[in-house]
């Protein structure tokens, strides 16, 4: 019988028993027993409220949600209560901030830390076992770390009282306990320091799985309550990062830094002033004027620029803020700025008949953006400008870290007949390899310590050496930074004939250039090349 019948059976028999009654009391009242008024009257009101409450009743007894009310809660308090993690069968985070959200109500005066810890050599356990197996080693890791500390009764506990558990699962490859430090009588950090020691050793000595075993590595970051915050997220937070600033600075415990803090809020500063400095175009570019010292021409110009931060008197080069541009989010608008920039003063050069190349040194970053190549190639359809009098200049270093695909971002810069130079060239036998596999059109190297004098004979060699390799395969090389007479004197003494630095001009406004080329050439007029208009002169 379904719920439905079963529901109007029940109140058919009790509409039955009512009606025997009411039969009943019927047949008192013809037999003139005496049956007084209020009785009746009274009986008449509790069959009409028995009535009520029967249908009130069978309402919420054969309702199916109501029957399953108190179950759906119950598995839902079950499921929060014995939350556990797959891979290792420790609790969770959601569990483990109910079991601190429960331990703090119980006493608020208890004083925690977090400490947060993870192997940090587990990574060559998935790329040589695969997730699926390195999983086995993990299961293995968490039981014998909570064998280690299972009896230690100042760590929380995130199971049962029967069967505690002191460590519980967080994301990725971290693991959180708690330690109550109330009822200390030690130096917070003996203390915990002296737990991060026991968990250490309870790393067995060599872990194995199918002929594979590792000596895992654990990494501990710390946060204390009250110092650190008193919220468990904040606290765990805190904790984490503490533990990646000891990873990087290879410290085995680590503690959390308030500091860190105001640098984040510092940092957080600086990010939203070069990201208005950048969207309001109030960084400063210029350009360095490349010559060759034996005609005085003109051999290009370099387009470089500088941030004033906070109007500073020392500028930053773009290497020293290309990292907190790309975190701001402007970088890539910035290095658009600049091709613009770049192709607005080879409209100017041209104009008056100077055909001489600008080289645009774009960062690590902005050489990988998707649209890059689309955009230069738009820019040079605006301006209708050659793509051989563009040259993009990049550093060795990414050169040699993301070769293949820096050669496809070549490939594709050099079919639009773009020139390519590298910066800070060192002459290895690596850079060389690539620089002839790849056909580049220019290097440059670092003059800034070359004298004239007998210091420094070691980058004199190095630099003479690179002078006369890079003759010999027919690749011009600038020398650059050379800002003394001292070190000009030495860098043509070896045999090098471009130069650019302070000591030609520490940086041409593009707005002027026309200026300073006339300049120039009333100085140099031997360097005047011939299609130049009369005018710049």
């Amino acid at each position: 019988m379904n719920r439905s019948n079963a529901k109007y059976f029940t109140l058919l028999i009790i509409v039955m028993v009512i009606v025997a009654l009411s039969s009943l009391f019927a047949q008192l009242y013809s037999d003139k027993l005496p049956i007084s008024l209020i009785v009746v009257v009274c009986y008449i009101i509790a069959v009409i409220t028995a009535l009520f409450l029967t249908l009130f009743c069978l309402d919420k007894i054969f309702n199916p949600s109501a029957l399953n009310d108190n179950r759906i809660a119950l598995s839902a308090e079950e499921l929060i209560s014995y939350t556990q993690d797959p891979t290792t069968n420790l609790p969770t985070a959601q569990h483990a901030l109910k079991a601190f959200q429960a331990a703090i109500k119980a006493d608020t005066g208890q004083r925690y830390a977090a400490v947060v810890f993870k192997p940090i050599n587990f990574q060559q356990v998935n790329s040589l076992l695969g997730f699926h197996n390195s999983d086995l080693l993990l299961l293995q890791l968490a039981y014998c770390l909570q064998q280690r500390i299972a009896e230690d009764i100042s760590l929380l506990n995130f199971g049962l009282e029967s069967n505690p558990v002191r460590i519980a699962r967080l994301q990725s490859l971290q693991f959180l306990v708690i330690y109550n430090l109330t009822d200390s009588r030690f130096d917070d950090k003996s203390i915990l320091n002296e737990l991060c020691h026991q968990l250490a050793d309870g790393v067995p000595d060599a872990m194995s799985f199918k002929s594979f075993s590792l000596n895992f590595e654990l990494a501990f970051g710390i946060a204390l309550s009250g110092e650190n915050g008193d919220d468990f997220n904040e606290l765990t937070a805190h904790a984490g990062d503490a533990l990646l600033n000891g990873i990087e600075k290879q410290r085995q415990i680590n503690y959390f830094d308030n500091s860190s803090i105001s640098f984040n809020q510092v940092k957080l500063a600086r990010m939203e002033a070069i990201r208005k400095d950048i969207q309001e175009e109030k960084l400063f570019c210029y350009l360095k004027p490349q010559v060759n010292v034996k005609n005085q021409q003109i051999a290009g110009f370099q387009l470089k620029v500088h941030w004033y931060e906070n109007n500073v008197i020392k500028p930053l080069e773009l290497d020293e803020f290309s990292e907190l541009a790309e975190h701001s989010g402007e970088l890539y608008f910035l290095t658009k700025h600049m091709i613009n920039i770049a192709f607005s003063t080879l409209y100017t050069l041209h104009r008056i008949g100077v055909h001489q190349s600008i080289s645009v040194t774009l960062s690590n970053e902005s050489l990988f953006e998707v649209d890059l190549v689309d955009y230069i190639e738009q820019q040079l359809s605006e301006y209708d400008i050659a793509g051989k009098y563009l040259m993009i200049e990049l550093s060795e270093k990414v050169m040699l870290s993301a070769s293949h695909r820096v050669k496809v971002i070549i490939d594709q810069l050099k079919s639009l007949d773009i020139k390519i130079s590298i910066a800070n060239f060192s002459g290895s036998y690596e850079s060389l390899r690539y620089v002839r596999k790849m056909a580049i059109h220019q290097l440059k190297i670092n003059c800034q310590q070359l004298t004239n004098d007998s210091s420094n004979r070691v980058d004199k060699a190095i630099t003479n050496s690179l002078v006369t390799l890079t003759r010999s395969m027919k690749i011009p090389l600038i020398g650059t930074d050379i800002d003394r007479h001292d070190a000009s004197e030495a860098y043509i003494a070896m045999g090098g004939e471009l130069i650019q630095g302070d000591i030609i001009h520490p940086g041409v406004v593009p707005e002027e250039v026309e200026i300073w080329l006339e300049k120039w050439y009333l100085q140099h007029p031997e360097s005047i090349p011939p299609e130049v208009r009369p005018s710049i002169y």
